[in-house]
């Protein structure tokens, strides 16, 4: 089946037949209306590859996470996904897989896939620079959720100091006066910037030294880290008390696991220690207790992340742009 076919059902000619399936706006509407009436009816779809060297276009966005595990990078990319439906436009995606030597060989394949653009979410600050710097020579490349510095594209995400300012007021206005942080090395954007805003807003009395534990952005360090500080009650070590009123978790993924092994300790949530944490994942909303936690306007984000990919197209000389969303907090069952 062929354009030519088309056309030929359509009684036109094929370069008529041709503008017309590609929504050219010179073609008389009455004659656009039959091509398309016959197209439907013949089951023509137009070859890909042939309209991509035609337009050098091929309505595709490339995507890397970090890691699909990651319930807020599943929200993510169903997110973009839905917003390149919209616009009858693919994704395709990729995992890095936490590791900075797939992320460049993953960001190298999308790009000799000859993808319109490519929204990336780094693995790191420092080892994500040069593969996103590349890439970003060649064609759009927005940065989401986490922003390399050194790598110069736009970028879309929330406001970190927000969200975690958030998490300690609440805490505070329920009675907690002693407040943990479990977080992520501050390795990449995202896990320094809470740090950072929770040190801003917490002081040494209140969070001594032995309740600021810093891992991954994963479930084990959240086993791991609830490990730690109930071995610091039965020892002691905990700024000469058993438990933390509180804890801020830097990501539910860290948060869910985290409750799991309290509880099975017998630690009560929240009546003996509350738990607020950050990304408002549907797994942190399942949880028991649910989790009180900080929402990322996802979608908003992922439709920014896109409008910026197409200016970038449109307008290459555009001087970065930095979309930056307020979060806002979802109190549930584990600080109620």
């Amino acid at each position: 089946m062929t354009v030519r076919d088309v056309a030929a059902a359509a009684g036109v000619s094929p370069a008529t037949a041709s503008r017309a399936l590609a929504g050219h706006t010179s073609v008389d509407p009455e004659l656009a209306r039959r091509v398309l009436r016959a197209s439907s009816d013949l089951g023509y779809r137009a070859n890909a590859l042939a309209r991509a060297l035609r337009t050098q276009r091929t309505d595709t966005i490339g995507m890397v996470v970090p890691s699909i595990s990651n319930p807020y990078f599943v929200a993510a990319v169903e997110a973009v996904e839905q917003v390149l439906a919209d616009s009858d436009r693919a994704l395709l995606l990729c995992d890095a897989r936490e590791d900075t030597d797939v992320e460049a060989s993953r960001i190298d394949l999308l790009v000799h896939r000859m993808v319109d653009g490519l929204i990336v979410v780094p693995v790191a600050t420092d080892a994500s620079a040069a593969a996103l710097e590349h890439a970003s020579r060649q064609l759009p490349v927005v940065q989401l959720d986490r922003f390399v510095d050194a790598a110069p594209t736009d970028f879309v995400g929330s406001d970190n100091a927000v969200g975690v300012g958030a998490c300690v007021q609440h805490l505070r206005a329920r009675g907690a006066r002693r407040i943990a942080f479990v977080g992520a090395r501050p390795t990449t954007s995202t896990a320094a910037e809470r740090l950072r805003a929770f040190r801003d807003h917490v002081d040494e009395q209140e969070c001594p030294d032995a309740w600021l534990l810093l891992g991954g952005f994963t479930a084990e360090w959240g086993r791991a880290a609830a490990r730690s500080l109930l071995a610091g009650m039965e020892g002691g070590t905990g700024g000469g008390a058993d438990l933390p009123d509180a804890i801020v978790c830097g990501a539910d993924v860290i948060a869910v696991a985290l409750v799991a092994e309290l509880r099975a300790a017998g630690v009560q949530v929240p009546e003996r220690v509350a738990i607020v944490s950050y990304d408002d994942s549907t797994l942190g909303a399942l949880t028991v207790p649910p989790l009180t936690s900080v929402s990322q306007p996802v979608d908003a984000m992922a439709r920014e992340a896109v409008r910026l990919l197409d200016h970038r197209r449109d307008h290459p000389g555009a001087a970065v742009h930095k979309s930056v969303f307020p979060p806002e907090l979802v109190v549930r069952g584990s600080t109620a």
